[in-house]
């Protein structure tokens, strides 16, 4: 089934002075904003214990495979929730100067926001087997082979980061708001999945 926003399985929104703080200070897009201001994180777990989900899911032949990538969550903001916590993750986050750490699958691959550079603001998973084991950004580079892009603009880290060579993302969504239309599913037994945007 597609999962539906907005919907009720998110925390409440954040006071907007707090979310316009956020995003002046990590520099997300307009879209991710709004979706602070309409939805604030989503839970697969309080959807599946929710006493009716039908207004928030609609009917689909697809099923989880190889061919989608698995999703758990979407992390919130001010919730005051130990777990998915939007500012706790992105601080913990190595790769916080390029990406929002704005959810995650089961195995811990992240989901995020690009902030910098051609692909600023689409929605992609990194693969965390590339950096969870960095002990920090110059080790993380160098295991990369990108011990060179250490004196370039954000923009230009970025883009190296993203080029599909690497390996290290795979895009979703050209922003939030698709990513929300379009991508975020789940079986019957409430396993999520998502499914790319067309075109992206």
């Amino acid at each position: 089934m597609q999962v539906l926003f907005p919907n009720p399985f998110g925390a409440a929104p954040a006071p907007e002075k707090d979310i316009q703080a956020l995003q002046a200070h990590i520099g997300f897009s307009d879209a991710y904003a709004d979706f602070l201001r309409t939805q604030n994180g989503f839970s697969l777990w309080t959807m599946e214990n929710a006493a009716d989900i039908q207004p928030y899911a609609k009917p689909s032949p697809l099923r989880g495979a190889e061919k989608y990538a698995n999703f758990r969550a979407l992390n919130s903001f001010a919730a005051q929730d130990p777990h998915y916590d939007l500012e706790a993750e992105q601080a913990d986050f190595l790769l916080a100067d390029w990406f929002l750490n704005i959810g995650s699958d089961p195995a811990g691959n992240p989901f995020v926001e690009v902030l910098h550079g051609q692909h600023k603001g689409k929605i992609g998973s990194l693969d965390h087997d590339l950096f969870a084991g960095a002990e920090d950004l110059p080790e993380f580079l160098q295991n990369m082979e990108l011990s060179h892009i250490a004196p370039l603009s954000l923009a230009e880290q970025a883009d190296a980061l993203c080029d599909p060579e690497q390996g290290l993302i795979w895009f979703h969504a050209r922003d939030m708001r698709a990513f929300t239309t379009h991508c975020l599913y789940c079986d019957d037994s409430f396993w999520g999945f998502v499914v790319d945007e067309p075109g992206i």
